[in-house]
């Protein structure tokens, strides 16, 4: 196309001697005489940009712009700034200064409370049994964590695996501990402790934490309603033995050597049945749980569209290990030796401590050593109550009765057959009462599905009237006489 110089303002304004610039638009129509120049809205095309319209200064830049293109992606400096930045945060992130401080406070606590035992023994058990008992509920504490960390980087069954092993591994420990050295009641009352602790307490704080920050909360009343079904076979597993053996000693003809014998065949045969029950409740909720799973994913597939906001959901709430599997594992294996060497302390300094000190033994066994066991329980139940994860807290508190019930008692059972002590289901009948009790109090509280501040509040003021009854509580002759090894 042919310009017209003419009719060029930047022409005539140069005195005929100018040049069109790039960018500039000309058209051999006539223009009116003080129109200004219009730019073009569009770039050059990539062909026409190195071609020969170009001017010297536009090819110099070009040509500089070139350069300093090449020598920035052929010298790129390497990452070590950016992960110079990043590597502190992630090991701070790591190691950070509560763990520092907490595994400082829990070494300290063993090494003096396993100090005190060797050196004091049996001139102080209270301060043996007082440091021994604040190292166990760190232990706890740390034997919790190790066995969460393992089961995050763990299969499905490996994880449920592991939360039947290590759940309530500080209850198992101390129970064996307390068998070998033929302290029966203090098994039973530790035990059924731990299920009152869980039900009423764990359970109450949850309810009242999560309530006050969240107001009602909802959950699965299917699922609630079937644990408290298998909280009430595990009661029914503990009245039975105990009406048994009370009506048979009520029964003047009977003996009661034969009225023992049948207490023991009675209760071995109850806790193979609930260990049974326990593990297919196991393979029940494995099996719901890929049903569930496989459900999912096929309407996920079918309408991948409506659940991208769900799965963003999932995977912002899904927690990642922060340690390696074999750092949790050689974690979790020292701190249960750890834990097996302080208990064995914690329970050679219990009758010393009771006969000389204001707390009795029932409020010992019942109360306090299940919250030993019970402390990681307690931390992540509120916790998870708190975040609005209402179902998540009641699997904790209401499984980990479910496991002591169903597996921890019975097992000690069994092992007590094996060492050749009468480990019985014969408990004090006011325990079973009270177990009863806690149990259709929870249920009438789980079945609807929902959940409130008030209803955490009343769980919590039965467990402090338990204190007060267990402190004060005798027992009853017969219940010494069954558990003993005399």
């Amino acid at each position: 196309m042919q310009t017209n110089r003419a009719e060029c303002p930047e022409h005539r304004l140069h005195g005929g001697n100018a040049k069109p610039g790039r960018g500039w638009s000309y058209s051999s129509s006539p223009r009116p005489p003080f129109s200004p120049p219009r730019r073009a809205f569009t770039e050059p095309k990539a062909q026409e940009s190195k071609g020969p319209s170009l001017t010297i200064s536009d090819q110099v830049v070009d040509f500089f712009d070139e350069k300093l293109l090449n020598l920035s992606s052929a010298q790129k400096l390497p990452p070590v700034i950016e992960v110079s930045k990043t590597i502190p945060n992630d090991i701070w992130h790591k190691v950070s200064p509560f763990w520092v401080l907490f595994s400082l406070a829990t070494l300290i606590l063993t090494i003096l409370s396993w100090v005190l035992h060797f050196v004091l023994g049996d001139r102080s058990p209270t301060a043996v049994f007082v440091s021994a008992f604040l190292a166990l509920l760190l232990q706890a504490y740390i034997l919790g964590y190790a066995t969460e960390q393992l089961s995050l980087s763990s299969g499905e069954k490996v994880a449920a695996l592991l939360n039947v092993s290590f759940g309530n591994a500080v209850e198992l420990i101390v129970a064996i501990i307390a068998l070998t050295k033929c302290e029966l009641e203090v098994v039973q009352s530790s035990l059924v402790g731990s299920v009152f602790s869980n039900l009423l307490l764990v359970t109450g704080m949850a309810l009242i934490a999560g309530g006050l920050r969240n107001g009602v909360q909802r959950f699965s009343s299917e699922e609630a309603q079937l644990q408290s079904a298998l909280l009430v076979f595990a009661c029914c597993s503990i009245l039975f033995p105990t009406i048994s053996y009370l009506l048979q000693r009520f029964n003047s003809e009977v003996n009661v050597a034969q009225a023992e014998n049948t207490l023991h065949v009675f209760s071995r045969g109850s806790s193979v049945v609930s260990m049974l029950v326990y593990a297919l409740y196991l393979a029940y909720s494995m099996m719901l749980s890929n049903k569930s799973e496989s459900k999912t994913s096929a309407s996920e597939k079918a309408e991948p569209a409506a659940h991208i906001q769900d799965q963003n959901e999932d995977s912002e709430d899904q927690e990642e290990p922060q340690i390696g599997r074999l750092v949790a594992l050689s974690l979790l294996l020292g701190i249960t030796a750890i834990v097996g060497i302080t208990a064995e302390f914690l329970v050679s300094s219990l009758d010393g401590m009771t006969s000389e000190g204001p707390l009795s033994k029932q409020f010992v066994s019942v109360i306090l050593l299940p919250i030993v066991g019970n402390a990681a329980e307690h931390v992540s139940a509120i916790m998870l109550a708190f975040k609005n994860k209402a179902r998540m807290a009641l699997d904790i508190a209401v499984g980990s009765s479910l496991q002591i019930s169903l597996f921890v008692l019975p097992i000690s059972v069994i092992l007590g057959w094996i060492m050749g002590h009468p480990m019985t289901l014969f408990f004090d009948p006011l325990q079973s009462i009270i177990l009863l009790v806690s149990i259709v109090l929870v249920s009438f509280i789980v079945q609807d599905g929902k959940s409130n501040w008030m209803e955490g509040v009343l769980l919590f003021a039965l467990f402090v009237n338990l204190c007060v009854a267990f402190q004060v509580y005798p027992g009853i002759e017969y219940t010494n006489t069954v558990n003993s090894c005399t």
